[in-house]
């Protein structure tokens, strides 16, 4: 007999809000990049810190999330964090120097990191194993809209009132999303556990996963495909603006194509997850990534640097990255249901904490023609590659 799971669920475009306002609170601002570094006098390097440094606390801070979440409930965590997201969005719009609009940057991050911790665990909570996977799909495939919308949004609110509009209307679509929580969310923890937070349970809890090689294996697999991901996110703003010359409307249109991939993956995923399983999709999505993750390089040797060779690999590999993505995180999380907080905490941490290191090695050979960027994201869908290892066959 399964499990008994909550009446009470969530709508799935709550879930997929709380999880997308972490990437929106990137993609949206990318076309600003240029702008806030010519309004402080720094380079490419300089300004990324604003990326890597939102990666930086938003990946260890979901170690201590996801045991707030099993401690004190899915419900009150959620909204705790959504009103410390709102408050540092704010201070990121009025922030006078680079140092403070990157600490800001941090505070931000730490309120964000609740979303997708706590998506993972109501998920957990209230879906039986076989059909999480096509939860998460359908979460990814509305979450698509932040990646695809975002830098579009972002481009013409640049364009029409600065760099710092594009944390006003951040804030905006924080305050709604916090009342829709309010509203809408239910509390689906099956219990509170009262020690989640003793520090000696909480690290047994995590040795206890880590040396769990199912874990192991699709965590690697959701942390090198999305750092290729982050690769892509970091450098195409300056690759696109600065070596192809485009304004930052064309930018968001051009960044909304490359992961236009991401919504055919989702709804793929979606289709097939129930009916292939959680392994062979993940390995039918990291082959994708493997393969045109490297078109990248090849691309640009063949062709030179231009919007077509730019995007198109990347477009290709957001197929893969969706199959592959949606599939690892439902199979990290199973086999743990009486730790899926501190489960998918872990995952995050691992995940984001990857893309934090990826971002920084590539704002230090950082070009404008995309070679360091396509090398990235083609040598990240390798390390994709080696975590399959761990996984068993079917």
């Amino acid at each position: 007999m399964g499990r008994a799971l909550p009446r009470a669920t969530p709508p799935v475009w709550l879930l997929a809000a709380l999880v997308a306002l972490g990437p929106l609170s990137t993609d949206l601002y990318l076309p600003a990049l240029p702008a806030i570094a010519a309004a402080f006098a720094t380079d490419a390097a300089g300004v990324q810190w604003t990326l890597s440094g939102y990666l930086l606390g938003f990946a260890p801070a979901q170690l201590v999330y996801g045991p707030l979440a099993d401690r004190f409930g899915r419900r009150p965590a959620a909204i705790v964090g959504l009103a410390a997201y709102l408050v540092a969005t704010l201070a990121c719009a009025a922030a006078p120097s680079l140092g403070l609009l990157t600490a800001a940057r941090v505070a931000q991050a730490l309120g964000a990191c609740g979303g997708p911790v706590i998506a993972r665990a109501v998920v957990r909570d209230t879906t039986d194993p076989p059909r999480a996977a096509a939860v998460f799909a359908t979460i990814a495939g509305l979450m698509a809209l932040a990646p695809a919308a975002g830098p579009i949004l972002g481009g013409v609110v640049v364009g029409l009132g600065g760099w710092r509009a594009a944390f006003w209307l951040l804030a905006v679509l924080a305050g709604a999303i916090t009342l829709a929580t309010i509203r809408l969310l239910p509390e689906t923890a099956p219990g509170l556990d009262r020690a989640a937070l003793d520090p000696a349970r909480l690290a047994g809890a995590y040795r206890l996963i880590l040396r769990d090689r199912r874990f192991l294996g699709f965590a690697g697999v959701t942390a090198a495909t999305y750092t290729g991901l982050f690769c892509f996110i970091s450098g195409s703003s300056h690759v696109a603006q600065t070596g192809l010359g485009l304004g930052p409307e064309a930018y968001g249109v051009m960044f909304a194509a490359a992961v236009a991939g991401y919504v055919l993956g989702s709804a793929i995923a979606r289709r097939l997850s129930p009916r292939l399983g959680v392994v062979r999709m993940v390995r039918i999505g990291v082959a994708l990534c493997l393969a045109f993750g490297w078109s990248g390089p090849a691309g640009l040797a063949l062709f030179g640097s231009g919007v077509i060779t730019v995007t198109a690999p990347m477009a290709l590999y957001m197929i893969g990255f969706a199959l592959a993505q949606t599939n690892a995180q439902a199979g990290a999380v199973a086999p743990f249901p009486h730790m899926a907080g501190r489960a998918s905490a872990l995952l995050g941490f691992l995940q984001w904490g990857l893309a934090a290191f990826g971002g920084l090695a590539l704002a230090l050979v950082l070009d404008s023609a995309g070679w360091a960027m396509a090398f990235g994201i083609a040598l990240s869908a390798s390390a994709a590659a080696v975590a399959l290892a761990l996984l068993p066959r079917r």
